[in-house]
């Protein structure tokens, strides 16, 4: 199962590493880097290196 920040929109493999995106996302109008690393399309991203 996947879930996704309602702001920034990456998929997350856990409820609590999207929340933990989105709570961010809605207080600094940014994203975290030591948060987004976890999201699928990093995970990706990294595997087509």
């Amino acid at each position: 199962m996947q879930y996704q920040c309602s702001i920034c929109k990456l998929h997350y493999a856990s409820k609590e590493l999207a929340e933990a995106c989105h709570r961010w996302c809605s207080k600094h109008d940014s994203c975290n880097l030591g948060i987004t690393k976890n999201s699928l399309e990093a995970k990706e991203r990294r595997g087509k290196r």
